[in-house]
């Protein structure tokens, strides 16, 4: 008798266990595909005592603000910065993904790179290469990284002087 009263209790406590497992598993919520939410969340970063270059999301479709910093106290030259932008990304801005639309420096160049002082029509950047027939989002990082970097916490316009013509100042519109 004793085995049996062992088996029905076994068989109650699974069909219990059973019950609750159907029960938690099956609540009524139905089976969906994978959702399209769009791009990830993107973050205005303002008040920083960083420096910004402007890289291309890894869709190609915008551009990406990449922090980095210098030591308290010191200011990096624009120029230094535009030779940053023109080496493309680097570290972890190459790890995830990011990348350029602009062409890379020629060898022997650096020294036609010039990043006006800036005046009350913006600044003036000069670089070796041909600025007319660059993609609006190439245009941007020159544009976005210098006019960010010019006069803190502002977005100053930003004119690209290239060797085929001279672009009119342009702001930094993150939207294109």
């Amino acid at each position: 008798m004793t085995g049996h009263r062992t088996r029905s209790r076994a068989a109650a406590a699974t069909a219990a266990l059973v019950g609750c497992a159907l029960l938690l598993t099956g609540c009524g919520i139905k089976r969906t595909g994978v959702i399209d939410s769009g791009h990830a969340a993107t973050v205005k970063v303002s008040g920083s005592k960083g420096n910004f270059l402007y890289f291309v999301s890894k869709e190609g479709d915008r551009l990406v603000p990449t922090p980095f910093s210098v030591p308290e106290g010191y200011n990096l030259n624009p120029v230094v910065l535009l030779r940053l932008l023109l080496d493309g990304p680097r570290g972890r801005a190459g790890e995830v993904g990011l990348t350029t639309a602009l062409p890379r420096l020629p060898d022997g160049a650096e020294e036609q790179l010039a990043v006006s002082p800036y005046a009350h029509d913006g600044t003036r950047v000069r670089v070796p290469f041909a600025v007319g027939n660059l993609s609006d989002l190439a245009r941007m990082q020159l544009v976005c990284t210098i006019g960010a970097s010019v006069v803190t916490d502002t977005l100053s316009p930003v004119s690209l002087q290239g060797s085929d013509t001279t672009l009119p100042a342009a702001d930094c519109d993150l939207k294109r």
